[in-house]
């Protein structure tokens, strides 16, 4: 048989390449429309956030119209009124208050400082501010307060050691060794201590006083002490004689004038003064002498 010869299929020649791209076709996308459901969780969003920002603001305005009205004080005072009952129903209920150190101070001043707390809470009770009422009465010179569990509540004060009595507008002070006021007393009551004259006077007296203390001798014969001038002291002596002070080292003056009270006698004699204000020598002058006859003695200090 004769061969058959395969029919060729013509080629398409190829297209010859330009160098530019093909734009690709834009499909334009189709918009969703929004459905019910979207509206409505759109609105609910909306309305939730506007909903929660009101009601800050309604909640805010509520707050300060309570504080300022005092109703979270108020509530607070409830609270801690209930907490107290709570507590002394407990068991823990303050039903004795015991004292110690207690000898001039009024017992009804130093009750009413600790104050009404007999029948309250244990646990309420501040010993801190009860101390500083306590510690405010005149006689009080320190004080320390305690709770002492399950009921009592525990005082114990050092009192003042009175020192002198302060003259001032013809009213009359007792006054401890530091020119503490103790308290207003009468014109016969503590007449064994001296007397202070001047205005200020007793925040100046410290050192004074302390120098005298330290020689009983001068001590028992001190009748007063006046400031003068706000600078310095006259001591005034139970036969009225007056000693001079210097302004200055009050302490060493005091010890002198005691040196020549023990080898001279010096105040027993019939003074009207007896002048320290020199370092080097002193100087007095008897009763009844001019002021020319002062003498000057050569004993030092």
């Amino acid at each position: 048989m004769p061969k058959v010869k395969k029919k060729k299929t013509a080629r398409r020649p190829a297209a010859k390449s330009t160098g530019r791209k093909t734009p690709a076709r834009k499909t334009k996308a189709k918009r969703k429309q929004p459905t019910m459901i979207d509206v409505v969780r759109d609105f609910w969003a909306r309305f939730s956030r506007a909903a929660i920002a009101a009601m800050a603001v309604v909640a805010f305005i509520a707050v300060l119209l309570l504080w300022s009205g005092g109703y979270f004080g108020l509530m607070g005072e409830r609270a801690n009124r209930m907490a107290g009952a709570g507590i002394v129903s407990a068991g823990f209920e303050i039903n004795r208050i015991t004292v110690k150190g207690q000898d001039q101070t009024d017992e009804a001043d130093l009750l009413t400082a600790v104050g009404p707390v007999i029948g309250t809470s244990l646990l309420h009770f501040d010993p801190y501010a009860a101390r500083a009422r306590v510690e405010d009465l005149g006689w009080v010179r320190s004080a320390a307060i305690s709770r002492l569990w399950p009921g009592a509540v525990h005082v114990s004060i050092r009192e003042r050691e009175p020192a002198a009595v302060w003259q001032l507008s013809g009213a009359l002070h007792l006054i401890d060794q530091n020119g503490a006021l103790i308290r207003e007393i009468g014109a016969y009551e503590y007449s064994n201590l001296p007397l202070i004259v001047g205005s200020g006077a007793p925040g100046a007296a410290s050192d004074m006083l302390k120098a005298l203390r330290d020689e009983p001798e001068l001590w028992g014969r001190t009748a007063a002490l006046i400031r003068v001038g706000d600078r310095r002291w006259n001591l005034r002596t139970k036969n009225s004689v007056d000693v001079k002070f210097p302004e200055g080292n009050i302490t060493e003056a005091v010890k002198y004038l005691a040196r020549l009270q023990t080898k001279i006698a010096l105040l027993d004699r019939p003074l009207e003064y007896v002048d320290l204000r020199n370092p080097e020598n002193f100087v007095y002058r008897e009763k009844g002498a001019d002021e020319e006859t002062a003498t000057e003695s050569g004993l030092r200090r």
